[in-house]
């Protein structure tokens, strides 16, 4: 009896070791849960986060914006255009809950687009070289 116990403990054992969680699945499941529970968002400062992905192929983070009011101007944002970019970039460099994410190498694409045009007004990719 005592050895079919320990024989199931490791079976068990074994069969739970099987699938391990990677960094990727970890990134797919966070993007995936984010915009399952949040996105669309809210309206605010004149953006929306419409959703967030994660590409496997490119270990790339996705992040989909629209953007309204003041901001929903394709000359306004190519004037201004350096600065948001630089914005965004702060704001990557300065966020600790990727920190697993940056030290690993990963992308993280920006894309905002016009919410009365669907017109893509940024679309920019920071990697490892720009917000290490």
């Amino acid at each position: 009896m005592n050895h079919k116990l320990l024989f199931l403990a490791f079976v068990a054992l074994l069969f739970s070791g099987c699938h391990r969680t990677t960094l990727e699945d970890l990134a797919a499941k966070t993007a995936e849960d984010y915009t399952e529970r949040y996105c669309p968002t809210p309206v605010e400062n004149c953006q929306r986060t419409d959703s967030v992905t994660f590409s496997r192929e490119t270990h790339t983070f996705g992040y989909y914006y629209s953007l309204s009011g003041k901001l929903d101007d394709s000359a306004i944002i190519e004037t201004h255009k350096k600065e948001i970019v630089s914005t965004i970039l702060g704001s990557l460099k300065d966020n600790t809950s990727m920190k697993e994410y940056k030290q690993a190498g990963y992308n993280f694409r920006y894309v905002m687009k016009s919410s009365t045009t669907g017109e893509v007004l940024i679309d920019k990719t920071f990697t490892k070289k720009e917000y290490n």
